[in-house]
């Protein structure tokens, strides 16, 4: 395939996901004030100090990722697995296994599918001699199997109307590129807002129009997040610049851990994109905005780097960042994910066109 437009928003797409989440990841479950005062702003790619306490409110101190496995080196199994800045976490391993089930099932996926790719996942790492290949990750690869496809788990995957989590769903956006109803219908706000990204000549202004008109996807949490996002962008658009988002975001918009479900669609998503609006088209805006949000700042940068990646394409990420993020993640190899992707998603044009035709001869 040649690598034209629908590669470079793909592969954007991807390589923004991954960027977001390793640039943000340094400041996870941190207060924006505490970053504003031991690290200044965060707008670069190197290691930061190691954080001290916190004296603000108790909802900022929550940490989800417990004590580190004492079996297996590195970090914890939901977390980053390498000490080297610029690996990326559990966001970016949900998505990838998501990316390779639609890879197998060459169309859009149900929660089976997931949870099948989960489980052949499961049976890699606990070294079973026969499964299909898979992705793979130097790192704690049993303990985070055995905690994210967890039997209890798999059948809620399986059972679930929808594959992905609110939040993770951009993948389902790449499968139904050009088609927000048919990413609505698979998904949720994200999967709408990258496969209304891949249209040609998108706009940040035409995503969050579609983000708003298929809202309902959301079920019972869709006028809540109509009306929190609405106000949110209303906020934004009198921001000078990304940081400026941060005071009037902590005033009105956080959501209390737990619920996950009410987080990632009530605060993560709107955040995500409101810094989108703000960021005027570049990427690293979107990603330093959400890395120095505070909060569970990977993977609102996660989001804002995948969306902007699929709006304005890999060549409008910084080329140092894309090289530590390829450098320090080579399996799997984003560029060749990319193309097989591409491919999918014309042979899923291609199906649609020949119906078309078809039915169309009937008239």
């Amino acid at each position: 395939m040649p690598e034209g437009t629908l590669y470079q928003k793909v592969y954007g797409c991807l390589l923004g996901g991954a960027i977001g989440d390793a640039f943000g990841i340094r400041t996870e479950m941190m207060h924006y004030r505490d970053i504003e005062a031991q690290y200044g702003r965060v707008t670069h790619f190197d290691p930061l100090p190691p954080r001290r306490p916190t004296t603000e409110s108790p909802l900022e101190r929550w940490y989800p990722f417990g004590v580190q496995p004492r079996d297996e080196d590195g970090f914890h199994p939901l977390g980053r697995w390498s000490r080297d800045v610029g690996v990326y976490t559990d966001d970016m391993r949900y998505r990838l296994l998501a990316c390779q089930a639609i890879l197998r099932k060459r169309r859009p996926i149900t929660g089976e599918d997931l949870a099948a790719e989960w489980l052949n996942y499961r049976l890699m790492a606990e070294g079973a001699a026969d499964y299909l290949p898979t992705c793979s990750w130097p790192g704690p690869q049993r303990t985070y199997a055995r905690l994210v496809a967890s039997l209890d788990n798999l059948v809620r995957m399986a059972q679930a109307q929808r594959p992905c989590r609110a939040g993770w769903d951009a993948p389902l956006g790449l499968i139904h590129a050009g088609d927000p109803q048919g990413a609505a219908a698979s998904g949720y706000s994200m999967a709408v807002a990258v496969a209304s990204a891949l249209l040609p000549d998108a706009t940040i202004d035409g995503v969050i129009a579609n983000v708003l008109r298929y809202a309902d996807s959301l079920g019972s949490q869709a006028s809540e997040f109509t009306g929190r996002l609405e106000r949110l962008l209303d906020v934004a658009a009198h921001c000078a610049d990304v940081f400026a988002l941060r005071p009037p975001f902590y005033r009105e918009f956080l959501v209390t851990f737990p619920p996950w479900d009410a987080v990632f669609s009530l605060e993560m998503v709107p955040c995500a994109l409101a810094l989108c609006l703000i960021a005027k088209g570049d990427p690293a805006q979107a990603i330093i905005g959400a890395t120095n949000m505070g909060r569970d700042s990977d993977t609102i940068a996660a989001m804002a780097g995948e969306l902007m990646g699929a709006l304005s394409g890999a060549e409008a990420m910084p080329a140092p960042w894309v090289e530590q993020v390829v450098r320090l993640n080579p399996h799997p190899d984003l560029a060749r994910l990319a193309k097989d992707l591409c491919a999918v998603i014309v042979e899923q044009a291609h199906s649609h066109q020949s119906r078309a035709a078809a039915l169309l001869s009937l008239v």
